[in-house]
Order: C-alpha cells, then sequence, then structure tokens
C-alpha cells in the first residue's frame, strides 16, 4: 500500500494536482548551491555522477541534481541553475532503446501495456520514425507510440513551460550541449569554480550509453519525420545554442 500511495502521489505532482516537492538545501557559510534540471537523455546521469563525487558536505559548492519531474517554474526563485541539451533525433533514438532495454543494464523498469504495444509493433526506432504521420492504422499506432515512450513523448523545451522567456529573464548559468559536452562543461567549471577534473570518466554502464553496432541507421524520411515531430525543440535548441555562442563572444 506504500509503494502504491508514493505513485498516486508522485502522478498527482507531475499532473500539477499536487505541488511537487523540489529540494533547496540551505548553503553552508561560503557555500554556493547550483541546481541542475534534468532533461531526460541529454547526459543527465553524468552530472549526477558529478553532483554525487562533490557530496552535500563539500565546503565550496554543492550541486543539486534533481529528478526529471523537476521543471525550471519548480525552483526557488533566483536560484542558479543549469542544464544540457541534445539534437532531438539523437535523443529520440537514446530514448527508444534505452526503453525498449527495459533500462538495463543500470536499473530494470518494466514496460508498462502501452509500451509493450508500442515495442512489439515497432522493432527499431527507425521503424517508427518512418511511420509518423503516415495515413490509417499505421500514423495511429506510431502516435501512440510515441506518447507512450517517457523520452520520446516528452520535448526538451516542456521543461520551461510557463517561462518561454527565461533566457532574458532567468537566465542558467549554463547550457551543456551533449554534442560538445567537455568543452561546454569546461565553461561551466569556470563559471561555478568546479575543477574540470570533476568530470568522471566515461563509464557506458552508469550512463546508460547504447551500443548502435547492430541498430539500423536512420533514412532520410526518419530523420525528416522527427524534425517535424520535434519541430519546437529544433527551434528551442538553435535558440540555447546561439545564447550559448552569445556568452562566448
Amino acid at each position: 500500500m506504500a509503494g502504491l500511495r508514493k505513485r498516486m502521489i508522485g502522478l498527482s505532482q507531475r499532473l500539477g494536482f499536487l505541488p511537487l516537492r523540489v529540494r533547496n538545501p540551505r548553503p553552508k557559510a561560503g557555500q554556493q548551491v547550483v541546481h541542475f534540471i534534468h532533461i531526460g537523455k541529454n547526459a543527465g546521469t553524468q552530472i549526477k555522477r558529478v553532483a554525487e563525487a562533490l557530496g552535500p558536505s563539500d565546503p565550496k559548492l554543492r550541486i543539486v541534481a534533481h529528478g526529471h519531474d523537476v521543471q525550471l517554474r519548480h525552483l526557488p526563485q533566483e536560484a542558479p541553475y543549469f542544464f544540457s541539451i541534445r539534437n532531438p533525433v539523437t535523443r529520440f533514438t537514446s530514448g527508444f532503446y534505452n526503453r525498449k532495454a527495459k533500462g538495463l543494464p543500470v536499473r530494470k523498469v518494466d514496460w508498462s501495456a502501452d509500451e509493450a504495444r508500442a515495442f512489439a509493433t515497432f522493432e527499431h526506432a527507425s521503424d517508427l520514425a518512418e511511420a509518423l504521420f503516415a495515413d490509417g492504422t499505421t500514423g495511429q499506432s506510431a502516435w501512440a507510440a510515441m506518447a507512450s515512450l517517457r523520452h520520446a513523448g516528452q520535448h526538451q523545451s516542456d521543461w520551461f513551460l510557463q517561462r518561454g522567456a527565461f533566457l532574458e529573464v532567468r537566465p542558467p548559468v549554463h547550457i551543456l550541449r551533449v554534442e560538445a559536452f567537455e568543452s561546454d562543461f569546461k565553461t561551466l567549471c569556470g563559471k561555478i569554480d568546479l575543477s574540470q577534473s570533476a568530470l568522471p570518466k566515461p563509464d557506458k554502464a552508469a550512463a546508460r550509453v547504447t551500443d548502435y553496432a547492430d541498430i539500423p541507421a536512420l533514412s532520410d524520411k526518419a530523420i525528416a519525420n522527427l524534425e517535424h515531430w520535434y519541430a519546437r525543440d529544433v527551434a528551442f535548441y538553435q535558440i540555447c545554442a546561439a545564447w550559448i555562442d552569445a556568452q562566448s563572444s
């Protein structure tokens, strides 16, 4: 019963029926607290490893790495924060195979009934992407699958709902691009007084990196469909990338 109650509370918080509890630790004397907004499938596991390595007892800096449900609007007003972004097409592929593997080898999360139907219909990410916008039941099944897979169904811009002008009104400390992670992390380190050596060495298991050796590449049609499906995320990525470039100019 306790487990069911916890899941119901979590669902009610995500739907907005109950306020989301957000960790906001009080900094120690001379300590800076920086929040990390964790957008799924955007190298967040690496950032969490950095936060864990620092620990809450670090005298100079504490990174609070939140779960996937925490959006910018949930953070305390004026709390410094950062986040990471990713090309929507590669993020979709990563999310598809992460759920197809049920989160393994890191943590097993069984499929929902909707996910089971999605993977029974579409073996590969390319199959699902090519079926988007198709006529009849094929397109309907593709829509249902996209809505059933969490990281595929959520847009990166969803984490900034009701905060459309955040880059001007409440800018982040920095933004990390998965495609330029090391250089962007270096810039972040300079802004929050963190040693670049804090970046952990790559760990495929810990970072949930998918081996794409035996996975069909996305066709031109699949890529075009995904860029259409994620049009607002394509724009969001470009806006964030332009902001990053402006910081270094």
